[in-house]
């Protein structure tokens, strides 16, 4: 004979461990859909805020500067404080710009560039530019490596003239300037120019819209084409 009392408290015992069950597994639902949650949700942002940043190498000298400007202390150069990253030499002198450009410096003295440039900035051994990647505020892109005195060899997108191309100079003193080829466009004219030191252009294979290609040559001590 089956007592009554003793199934009522099998039966109750057996309600609350379902209970129980059911409240472990809704904990554990919940938790679990926290932890999915928190995994899609985007980190909280960190920010370092600092003015100048100096990195040293083992025998503590300053290798690397990052600013705006940057730090003074162990570059050579005083004058070419701007908002950069500067890779120093073990000398101090800098080898690589990235970021605002300073004035080009050649042999120890600085020079006042046409405009204000961002990019990429090459230096040699002694703190002289040597080239340069950068897109200056005249509206002038310009890939550039240089000769001791500046500018060899440029690639060019010039906003304001409309020319796009290649120019190679010859080598000449800090200052002076002279072409001595010159490939690229402008409007619907694409050409060739080749051009001496003393006399300028010498000949130049250009075209032009629909016309048909031309060449044009002068021999020495001729006057220049119109």
């Amino acid at each position: 004979m089956i007592d009554d009392d003793a199934t009522d408290v099998r039966l109750a015992r057996l309600e609350v461990m379902v209970r129980r069950q059911r409240f472990a597994l809704i904990v554990a639902g919940l938790a679990g859909a926290g932890a999915l949650l928190a995994g899609f949700a985007s980190p909280s942002p960190r920010t370092i805020e600092a003015q100048a940043i100096r990195i040293v190498d083992a025998a503590g000298k300053p290798r690397i500067l990052i600013g705006a400007p940057p730090p003074a202390e162990g570059r050579t150069r005083s004058d070419g404080q701007t908002a950069s990253i500067v890779v120093l030499g073990p000398d101090g002198a800098d080898r690589v710009v990235l970021g605002e450009a300073p004035n080009p410096r050649l042999d120890g003295r600085s020079y006042p560039r046409v405009a204000a440039a961002y990019g990429l900035v090459l230096h040699d051994a002694k703190g002289s530019e040597r080239g340069a990647v950068q897109y200056l505020d005249n509206g002038r892109g310009v890939i550039a490596l240089d000769h001791p005195g500046g500018d060899a060899v440029a690639l060019i997108a010039n906003e304001q003239t409309g020319f796009a191309g290649l120019t190679v100079n010859y080598g000449n003193p800090i200052g002076q300037f002279t072409e001595g080829v010159r490939i690229g466009t402008k409007g619907d004219e694409a050409w060739l120019s080749l051009q001496d030191r003393a006399q300028g252009e010498r000949a130049r294979l250009s075209t032009s819209g629909q016309a048909a290609p031309a060449l044009v040559t002068r021999p020495a001590g001729t006057p220049a084409a119109p």
